[in-house]
Parts: C-alpha cells; sequence; structure tokens
C-alpha cells in the first residue's frame, strides 16, 4: 500500500496567520505556502491499495480503522 501522511497547516494569509480548511502533505502544502507549519497532533495516515488482495484487507479494515488512518478505495 501507498502511505501518505497528512496534517493541518498553520500559513500566512493577506498578512495574518490562519489554519488550512483541510490536511495536505509536506509535498502538496509547500508548493504554493514554504514558510507553513505543520499541527502535529493533526496527522493522518492515508493508505492506497495497489492491487486486489490490498484493496480487499482495506475494505475490510476501513469499517474497523481508527480516525487517524483512512483508505483511499
Amino acid at each position: 500500500m501507498v502511505t501518505e501522511e497528512v496534517f493541518y497547516w498553520q500559513i500566512q494569509w493577506a498578512g495574518s496567520w490562519m489554519l488550512t480548511r483541510r490536511r495536505f502533505s509536506e509535498r502538496e502544502i509547500r508548493i504554493e505556502h514554504p514558510e507553513a507549519i505543520r499541527v502535529e497532533e493533526s496527522r493522518q495516515t492515508i493508505l492506497t491499495p495497489e492491487n486486489p488482495m490490498e484493496r480487499q484487507q482495506a475494505s475490510a479494515a476501513a469499517t474497523h480503522c481508527s480516525p487517524d488512518v483512512q483508505y483511499r478505495l
């Protein structure tokens, strides 16, 4: 499975600091906001299955996973 960690970020917008409305990966946020500060306690892990067996396992686990883990099916 492909694993990606995403976070909420503090960014500068119109001269003041604000929190992003959705979670972004480090790679995504640095494109437009190199000054962004990660909010550590907002971490979420996204797992993307790469083959049919992983997809089947992810479907079964998606109903029992923690809020910190999300599956892209």
